[in-house]
């Protein structure tokens, strides 16, 4: 990467020095979202979510929120200086100021044109870390971020790649940087917002794309770590991670036929959407 979009204005990266932001410990608000084909298919949904988050931190947004169109305009030119074509990431950072917000958006690029799929299952245990159901902050992104972070860092040195997070009831709510899907039959099975789970802006694009595959979506709030090892496939999700199929759950494995038909589907969604 070498251009970036610092407080609204396109720059080389070796033109802006960011030392206050990165080494004073400024509160910032990061947030990536997915491009490819051409375009930021997800990006109104969002900016939407962005807007939700800075809401409830009580964070001004930058000026250049107010224009969503040249925020866009001004985002895909700064994918197109870097020559990033195929797809990526573009990462939002909002800085919290004395009396306004600082804006960086930065990106990166995959050799790939379509949303992520790992080729190689996970491995997943139960984490023993738990959440409270009843937190307003649940759904987003930042208040899980150091939670997540934690429950990966415990699972170094074992052959585990992610874990369940589990609310004080027991409910299975998520996977690190993940929403967790389960397969039975001809259901699809997610944890309901009711358990305190983590929701991005793909979580209702993997549950419309089950269903034109004709499987019946089910949200519930009283999956048990125990369901898990009954099911017939199992799959992690988000934009932030992309669709990662489950190998196993401990010593229990399984295959992966739907996680890629949904995968496929959800291309073909991402592949004709605005956003171009």
């Amino acid at each position: 990467m070498d251009f970036l979009i610092y407080n609204g204005e396109i720059k080389n990266k070796e033109e802006v020095n960011l030392s206050h932001l990165l080494y004073n410990g400024t509160f910032s608000l990061n947030h990536k979202i997915w491009y490819g084909y051409g375009g930021i298919p997800l990006f109104d949904e969002n900016i939407r979510l962005i807007g939700r988050q800075a809401e409830a931190l009580n964070l001004p947004l930058p000026q250049l929120f107010q224009n969503k169109r040249e925020l866009f305009r001004i985002t895909k030119r700064m994918l197109n200086k870097n020559k990033f074509y195929r797809s990526g990431y573009v990462h939002f950072h909002i800085y919290r100021g004395n009396q306004n917000s600082e804006l960086l958006i930065t990106s990166n690029a995959f050799h790939d044109f379509e949303f992520p799929f790992s080729e190689e299952g996970k491995l997943i245990t139960i984490s023993p870390q738990k959440k409270h159901s009843e937190n307003n902050f649940n759904p987003f992104g930042f208040f899980n971020e150091m939670l997540w972070k934690t429950t990966l860092s415990q699972l170094k040195g074992s052959h585990f790649q992610n874990a369940v997070l589990t609310n004080e009831k027991g409910a299975v709510c998520e996977c690190a940087f993940s929403n967790i899907f389960l397969i039975k039959r001809n259901e699809l099975i997610t944890p309901s917002k009711k358990t305190g789970c983590f929701i991005d802006v793909l979580r209702p694009y993997i549950l419309e794309t089950a269903r034109l595959l004709k499987l019946k979506t089910v949200e519930s709030a009283s999956i048990q770590p125990a369901d898990l090892k009954n099911m017939d496939e199992i799959f992690l999700a988000s934009e932030q991670a992309g669709i990662q199929w489950v190998l196993g759950v401990e010593n229990k494995r399984f295959l992966h036929r739907h996680s890629r038909q949904i995968h496929d589907k959800l291309n073909e969604f991402l592949k004709a959407k605005p956003g171009h």
